[in-house]
């Protein structure tokens, strides 16, 4: 089962929309999801298929685009800085681990990431018992991304 990342969403007011596209990021895949009024394109792709992500920000807000080896380029507008500076880092290991498994040279199971993943999923396994509540894994989940920054 899929794990989610960080989820992704446009400002509606600025992409001039009421559903601005969404992006899931999972430790496995990316999700795009863009709406109009009676049609949902969601595309879901691997990180294999990246060929490079890009990120545009300003004072404000960022535009993240990610360039597939496919024909469809993905493209989430106005989001917040930090959120965008935080799905850049995330997608740039994701990438990098995606695209050196075909060139093995090393272990990385000891990279921030896979400890971002696997705090991750003790944190939800305590959420799911009800060991801890909503409000302290969203807080430990911030501090676990604080970590990998």
């Amino acid at each position: 089962m899929s794990i989610l990342l960080l989820k992704l969403r446009g400002n509606p007011t600025l992409n001039r929309t009421i559903w601005p596209p969404e992006l899931y990021i999972y430790d496995d895949l990316l999700t795009y999801r863009k709406r109009k009024w009676f049609i949902v394109r969601e595309v879901t792709i691997s990180y294999n298929q990246i060929a490079q992500s890009t990120l545009h920000h300003s004072l404000l807000f960022a535009h993240l685009e990610i360039v597939t080896t496919g024909t469809d380029d993905l493209i989430v507008k106005f989001l917040g800085k930090k959120t965008g500076v935080k799905a850049k880092k995330i997608l740039d290991q994701k990438l990098y681990h995606a695209h050196s498994k075909l060139h093995p040279e090393g272990e990385f199971d000891k990279s921030k990431m896979n400890i971002y993943e696997k705090g991750l999923n003790r944190y939800r396994e305590l959420l799911n018992r009800g060991k801890i509540s909503k409000k302290e894994y969203e807080k430990k989940k911030k501090d676990l991304l604080k970590r990998v920054e």
